[in-house]
């Protein structure tokens, strides 16, 4: 034991499946601590991010918490920071993250309260001085540009150059004269031209005549330091009432008017407005000078001030969840078991460093009513998968993962839906690429879209890889199937099995004697050779692509292959909630649970698996010779269950007719016996369990009378509600059979549907473009753009995501649903360096607003 403490009782064993099988072993620890070193601990053990804290002080409301106040102070902190980022971002200062060890990072939060507000003063009064001087810059240049104008934009002349509104003998220039025209002009915002001249018509009913011209010069607006473009404006009327309208307009939309007469020199005004700008200029550079050394201050540490301003409020808002009692205090936290020594050298580093008087120790809650977090240990491979999981429901507490299984089923099912080599194999590809440049990646701020693949890469390769697997088991690419495994001096045929013949005369020849008295002739049907048949050698045979019955066979195989691989799931998801109640040791749920539902899903469907691979495994050749065709599956599950088992003399599978009725009606007879066995004995047992201990607390309590009468009465509730659940399960259970089956065969579907639309595409895009060249290249260009478009467009983007949420489905809803709760909670330990932003996050931010 380390310095200073305390063991309370022999710890949780290690369970060998923690981790990732089941979830990590979680203790409930009270840590004692002196009141000087809480700081200290909250912080060594928020560095190493393995101690979930629990609130000792839930009566106590937020605002009366004993760290309330210094809370408070690190939002102030981070209010200041915020308006630090803003000026930079307008400044378009880039932030130095420094990553090493700074003198900031070990300074006290009131060093740098103070710090951080003496900044905040220089910079509000150095902006405040900058905007004013831009404000007197914007309103010199504007008296300049109106200054600079000719005097026919103000006589009203046409460009051509003909006399205008204001001509020598017609009008006075001044707009406070009692005879003819009048006019005002101003600078106003490009983007208030339309809004000023329609206000300006109405205003004055349309007695107006209203110009404008470009300005030469660049404004900036003081508030947001960006370019405003802007226009010099003169409008003309004739009656004071309507100078009154116009000012008024032009005040209240911050349209700056200037005084400007006709007949007077300009030169000596516009000289003057010259110096004026040549000052003002001179002192803007010099206020940015200084605003700038402010600025890259503040841009040198402020990465590292964020890390303390958001550390220290996360150790207050700890702090705040800790109980104080005099000198000491008292917190607690979910500890993993295998984290245990991290916690006691965090509690002697503190202790050490804070220099307390009293030692630190830690004590083990044992037997606590209180649920467990869920942990599972995983790096970034399994990561991926866990977050499939996860995102369905957090697991109970030692509850079966099935994130372990998912590793293998989720990219498995993915690839029999998108069984293609070739676009599986780019699929490959591009995620083997991400995985190889994953630091890169890592390093560069990526959108949504981008990062949630980059995120899941290793999920694609997975994807990727059993989708090449089953690629070649289909011997299918680019919709065409393939025959890599054929055997040498083959030509017509890439088996040495199967063949098709044309005419009863071939099938006589060349036929296996079992099959030729069913060639008709009026179809093209495969039959094994009569000699040197011998299996093709991996994957579907490529015999079947040129033949009128490949999408007959390929829809067979693939329908019953998504039949059986979905009642083998479901089953392996039966056994998993079988590990569950063992570790539990919950013998009634074993008996009258797991049990029922097991027999009724195999004794159903499960022969129906039975029954296919029988078939398969049949020499149909023999049979037929004997007389004895191939049955149909479809008939036989129908009169299993609508004729209690009963099999027609000629349906038979195996057997005979007697001996698979037999069978057939013991399991038909097991499968309804299951349920009622898994309907009502668990609600019994409940009611026997909850009558003996309302017995036995009444008789320690109260006399035997009043405690049977009370039982009855909590009863009567208890187990009205254990019914309904149970019915609701029991249906549950029963339909989900078979809606579960049936919607693997989405495996089929969507497996057939890649396939069919790969061909299409192949052959009306790309073998067009092939057949129709007229041996330029342009258009078997053209047509090779437009198959590869849509190859990535349709089949790679589409269709993954297609096949993608399909299998989700499938592991979310008749997987897990046969044994998963997910109704636990996920350990969220208390974890400093997940809060600061890393590096390149943060500077990536600053040049998004750029």
């Amino acid at each position: 034991m380390g310095h200073g403490e305390r063991y309370n009782g022999p710890e949780p064993e290690h369970e060998a499946a923690s981790g990732l099988w089941r979830s990590e072993t979680m203790n409930l620890v009270r840590i004692h601590v002196q009141r000087e070193a809480a700081h200290d601990t909250i912080q060594q053990l928020g560095a190493l991010g393995i101690a979930q804290f629990r609130d000792v002080n839930a009566a106590a409301s937020s605002f009366n918490r004993q760290f309330s106040n210094d809370v408070r102070r690190c939002e102030d902190a981070e209010r200041r920071l915020r308006y630090f980022e803003e000026q930079m971002k307008r400044a378009g200062k880039l932030p130095e993250c420094r990553t090493g060890e700074d003198q900031e990072m070990v300074e006290q939060l009131d060093k740098l309260e103070e710090r951080l507000e003496s900044l905040e003063a220089e910079l509000k009064e150095s902006n405040a001085n900058y905007e004013r001087l831009l404000t007197q810059r914007n309103d010199a240049q504007e008296y300049k540009e109106v200054l600079n104008q000719d005097r026919s934009f103000f006589r009203g002349e046409s460009p051509g150059g003909s006399s205008g509104l204001l001509d020598e003998g017609g009008a006075d220039t001044s707009s406070t004269r009692t005879s003819g025209l009048r006019y005002i002009t101003g600078v106003l915002p490009e983007a208030k031209h339309n809004l000023f001249e329609r206000l300006l018509y109405r205003a004055t009913r349309g007695n107006m005549f209203f110009r404008v011209n470009n300005t030469k010069d660049q404004f900036i607006d003081p508030a947001t330091g960006k370019e405003v473009p802007k226009l010099v404006f003169v409008v003309f009327f004739g009656s004071r009432r309507a100078e009154e309208k116009i000012r008024k307009i032009c005040e209240s939309q911050q349209i700056s008017t200037y005084p400007y007469s006709i007949d007077d020199d300009t030169n000596e005004e516009l000289n003057k407005i010259t110096d004026q700008l040549l000052t003002v200029n001179r002192t803007i550079d010099m206020t940015e000078g200084s605003r700038g050394q402010l600025l890259q201050t503040v841009a040198q540490n402020i990465y590292n001030w964020k890390k303390v301003v958001i550390t220290e409020k996360s150790i207050y808002n700890i702090l705040n969840l800790v109980n104080y009692q005099g000198q000491t205090a008292q917190a607690e936290c979910w500890v993993p078991l295998r984290s245990m020594n991290g916690v006691r050298e965090a509690l002697a580093q503190a202790e050490q460093e804070s220099k307390a008087q009293v030692p630190s120790f830690l004590e083990i809650i044992e037997n606590t009513k209180e649920i467990k977090p869920t942990y599972y240990k995983t790096n970034k491979v399994s990561g991926s998968f866990q977050d499939i999981i996860d995102a369905y429901g957090m697991a109970r507490y030692k509850e079966v993962n099935p994130g372990v299984l998912t590793i293998v089923t989720f990219p498995f099912l993915f690839g029999i839906m998108f069984g293609d080599v070739g676009h599986a194999f780019i699929m490959t590809i591009f995620a083997a690429l991400l995985c190889k440049f994953e630091k890169k990646l890592q390093a560069t701020k990526l959108n949504e879209i981008v990062q949630m693949v980059f995120s899941g890469r290793y999920l694609l390769l997975f994807m990727g890889m059993f989708a090449f697997w089953t690629g070649f088991l289909y011997n299918d690419m680019f919709g065409i199937m393939i025959g890599p495994f054929a055997p040498s001096g083959t030509e017509r045929q890439p088996s040495n099995y199967w063949y098709f013949p044309e005419s009863i005369a071939d099938a006589n020849e060349k036929c296996d004697d079992g099959y030729v008295a069913h060639i008709t002739g009026r179809e093209e049907i495969a039959c094994p050779l009569k000699e040197g048949a011998s299996v093709y050698s991996f994957g579907i045979d490529p015999s079947w692509a040129e033949t009128s019955t490949k999408l007959a066979f390929m829809n067979s195989l693939k329908m019953k292959m998504a039949v059986i691989l979905g009642v083998g799931q479901m089953f392996v998801g039966e056994c998993l909630q079988l590990l569950n109640h063992i570790r539990c040791n919950d013998k009634k749920s074993i008996w009258f649970r797991w049990l029922p539902e097991v027999v009724f899903l195999m004794f159903t469907f499960g022969y129906m698996d039975v029954m296919i691979v029988i078939k398969w495994l049949t020499n149909w050749g023999v049979e037929m010779a004997n007389g004895h065709g191939p049955p149909l599956l479809l008939g036989s599950m129908t009169d299993f269950f609508l004729a209690m088992g009963a099999v027609q003399d000629d349906a038979y599978l195996f057997g005979g007719t007697s001996m698979q009725t037999g069978i057939q009606s013991f399991l038909l007879l097991c499968a309804v016996l299951s349920v009622p066995l898994l309907l009502l004995p668990i609600p019994i047992i409940e009611y026997r369990n909850h009558k003996n201990e309302a017995q036995n607390y009444g008789g320690l309590h109260e006399d035997d009378e009043e405690a049977h009468g009370e039982g009855e009465e909590g009863e009567a509730w208890d187990f009205s509600e254990i019914v309904i659940h149970q019915i609701i399960h029991t249906i549950e259970h029963v339909l989900g059979c078979v809606s579960n089956t049936a919607s693997y065969l989405r495996l089929w579907a969507l497996s057939l549907a890649h396939a069919e639309l790969s061909e299409v595409f192949w052959n009306f895009a790309w073998m067009l473009g092939l057949n129709n060249d007229n041996g330029t290249g342009i258009t078997v260009f053209f047509f090779w753009s437009v198959w590869f478009a849509v190859t990535i467009g349709v089949l790679l983007l589409m269709e993954s995501l297609s096949a993608f949420l399909h299998a989700l489905r499938l592991h979310w809803v008749e997987f897990n649903g046969k044994f998963y709760y997910g109704d636990g909670y996920k350990f969220a330990p208390y974890d400093i360096p997940d809060l600061i932003p890393k590096p390149f996050v943060y500077v990536a931010s600053f040049k998004d607003q750029e």
